[in-house]
């Protein structure tokens, strides 16, 4: 399925343009979070996860901190809104198992650690609805709690990033695995303002089937949905999206792409790098990248 136009990226705090004014969704030029994976992607009461961004960085650019926190219960990501209960609450909310809750501050490093220590049973209530509870949250793939990674470089540069931490309550419910991008397939020298393919391989086992819900919320064996975005430094991609839906688009159609770099007038680097993500739509995330030559026409 060729997925078209503007989208809004559904992992992190991204502000793409149709207009002339903005560069495409697909273009690397600044700081961006492109993705964050975690591993295991749900971890189950007692499992560990460790956190992994996905950082561009525009040449000369470097990172020199990334902050990591985690929230049970956040407002509006694409508004920075805080956690909408303070460690003390959730202690309290919590009661004998307070000391079970891993602290909201990551700390700081490329990577981040969490363990998912809460009691399972409290957070079945919480599905379940409790006293003053807003609206009821959707848990059939395990609790939403959320990760958030605030970015810095030394150019000055300031970026947060969130994304849905689902925690499962037990490790008897079936665990997703993320997908994986087995080769990313492109030239080592393109010629600018020339279309060139390039291809993701992925294998159809990374497409899982699981036991979920259909679309009128009954449960139902699935296949999972995969969507990769292309990012490339120069130039543009002819889908900046591609997306698999068992019985509906095949696999080929997701995987299959091409870059035109820019002239030299646009983007005079020499090199160009190309970053391919994949996401399934449970969580899970994995990504590719590759470096080009870029040579005028002959």
């Amino acid at each position: 399925m060729r997925l078209r136009g503007c989208l809004v990226a559904t992992a992190v705090i991204a502000v793409a343009g149709c207009g002339a004014d903005f560069d495409p969704y697909e273009r690397l030029d600044k700081l961006r979070v492109l993705a964050i994976a975690t591993e295991p992607v749900a971890p189950a009461t007692g499992e560990t996860t460790i956190a992994t961004p996905l950082i561009y960085t525009a040449p000369g650019t470097a990172v020199t901190e990334l902050a990591w926190s985690w929230c049970p219960f956040a407002g509006s990501a694409s508004d920075g809104a805080p956690c909408l209960v303070t460690e003390a609450e959730l202690a309290a909310i919590a009661g004998g198992s307070a000391d079970d809750i891993p602290p909201y501050d990551l700390g700081r490093g490329d990577t981040a650690s969490f363990e998912n220590r809460l009691d399972p049973t409290l957070l079945a209530a919480v599905c379940a609805g409790m006293p003053g509870q807003p609206a009821l949250l959707d848990c059939r793939e395990g609790f939403p709690a959320q990760l958030e990674l605030t970015v810095r470089t030394d150019a000055g540069e300031e970026l947060t990033a969130i994304r849905t931490l689902r925690l499962r309550f037990d490790d008897a419910t079936p665990a997703n695995a993320n997908p994986v991008i087995d080769d990313l397939i492109v030239d080592d020298v393109l010629v600018r303002d020339a279309e060139a393919p390039i291809r993701a391989e992925v294998s159809e086992d990374h497409a899982e089937r699981y036991d979920g819900f259909d679309d009128d919320g009954n449960p139902a064996e699935q296949r999972e949905r995969l969507v990769l975005s292309w990012f490339v430094e120069s130039g543009t991609v002819d889908e900046a999206r591609t997306g698999f839906i068992d019985g509906v688009t095949t696999l080929a159609d997701t995987t299959d792409n091409t870059w035109q770099p820019a002239l030299a007038i646009d983007y005079p680097g020499e090199t160009a790098e190309v970053i391919v993500v994949i996401r399934d739509d449970r969580e899970g995330v994995a990504w590719s990248r590759a470096t080009v030559e870029l040579q005028e026409a002959p």
